[in-house]
């Protein structure tokens, strides 16, 4: 290897470590400053938040990654522009592509190394996370249910709740909301009551919430006009998240789309109508576990000519051109995903546009720094 290719190698290497372990602890902080409430608040043990954030960290990587590399092409090579390295190597007749060459192998390399991690290490992290903030809610079930704001985290019902009392987990001007799939001619339901209490029982893995003071109304969608009331001094409304809450599942029966590795989905996506997940769910995670990795090569496609292109600013110039990259990849990807799990979007196009478009910019960007000396060349000639 030359000389130059180790160099540059080992300066995109160590600035973006360091970039690294900013924005993931930054990241992890925030997860911590929400998670103190659980030991605070809730009185979780706090090897069990431990355990949470643990869990978290690869979920983090897999994100700052990207951005951190990104930070490494940028202010490696604004670097080398501002100690007008840039200069000498072009005028000892070295070439863009022998300047771009070294950080695009390593950035194929990282990629490489992320895509196993996507697709093994992220998965098994958010499945046993999940077994964890499960186990958390079968005890603490007063976690998952927040005072004024709609709550759409149980099975079949969704919950509204004026006041409660996190010690005792006592709650106050209680509305549940029952969904029923079934029929469209179901009458809706709606259970009001003016105090209430989680119910856990550890032994048979039951949760339920206990409802007193309250009245059950059922409409009627075909006339709405008719209300039927039904007055109750206790209610037990039997609560569920995906049958944790209830059962003693095998570790496959709750696993969604991010618990599943790229051969799991790939094999419920061939089970057609019987699939376990929602064939968009399914679509757009299978490509997300390669275009997010893949991310590190367009942000070096990218990122390189706009580093080469800094003449003023220097590192704050290629930081603040890594937040505005930073900020439209995922914008796009944002919006991408939103419409490809509702179908409106092609699956790929849906998660692939921001390395398209990234990249793009950077192969003209490229194109454009290695023309531009022939075009000077030909002008001094005339």
């Amino acid at each position: 290897m030359k000389i130059l290719d180790k160099a540059i190698i080992k300066e995109v290497s160590m600035v973006s470590l360091i970039g690294f372990f900013i924005f993931t602890f930054f990241l992890v902080m925030n997860s911590l400053f929400v998670m103190s409430d659980l030991v605070i608040e809730y009185g979780v043990s706090i090897f069990r938040v431990v355990e949470l954030l643990f869990m978290l960290l690869p979920s983090t990587v897999a994100v700052t990654v990207p951005m951190a590399f990104l930070v490494g092409i940028l202010l490696t090579y604004s670097r080398i522009v501002q100690d007008n390295e840039y200069h000498g190597m072009q005028a000892s007749g070295i070439s863009v592509n022998s300047i771009v060459k070294p950080s695009i192998y390593l950035a194929i390399a990282v990629t490489i190394v992320m895509i196993f991690f996507n697709n093994y290490v992220l998965p098994a992290a958010n499945l046993t996370y999940k077994k964890i903030y499960f186990d958390i809610l079968k005890k603490r079930s007063g976690i998952i249910v927040q005072k004024h704001v709609f709550i759409n985290d149980f099975d079949d019902y969704v919950f509204y709740i004026g006041d409660k009392d996190s010690k005792n987990d006592t709650l106050k001007n209680v509305i549940v909301f029952v969904k029923d799939n079934t029929s469209p001619n179901t009458p809706a339901k709606v259970i009001l009551s003016r105090e209430g209490e989680i119910i856990n029982d550890e032994k048979s893995y039951r949760l339920a919430l206990k409802l007193k003071n309250g009245t059950i109304q059922l409409g009627s969608y075909a006339d709405p006009d008719r209300l039927s009331q039904i007055f109750f001094n206790t209610n037990y409304v039997d609560l569920d998240i995906k049958g944790m809450l209830k059962n003693k599942n095998e570790p496959d029966d709750i696993k969604g789309t991010r618990e599943m590795t790229g051969e799991e989905i790939l094999a419920d996506i061939k089970k057609g109508k019987d699939a376990k997940n929602d064939r968009n769910w399914l679509f757009i995670e299978f490509h997300k576990k390669f275009s997010i990795p893949f991310a590190v090569i367009a942000f070096a496609i990218v990122g390189i000519p706009l580093g080469l292109m800094t003449k003023k600013g220097g590192r704050i110039g290629g930081i603040a051109y890594s937040l505005v990259l930073i900020f439209i990849y995922y914008v796009l990807l944002s919006m991408g995903q939103n419409y490809g799990y509702k179908g409106q979007m092609n699956y790929f196009l849906a998660v692939w546009m921001p390395n398209i478009f990234l990249a793009g910019v950077g192969v003209i960007l490229l194109i454009y720094m290695a023309i531009k000396p022939y075009f000077k060349k030909k002008a001094a000639l005339k």
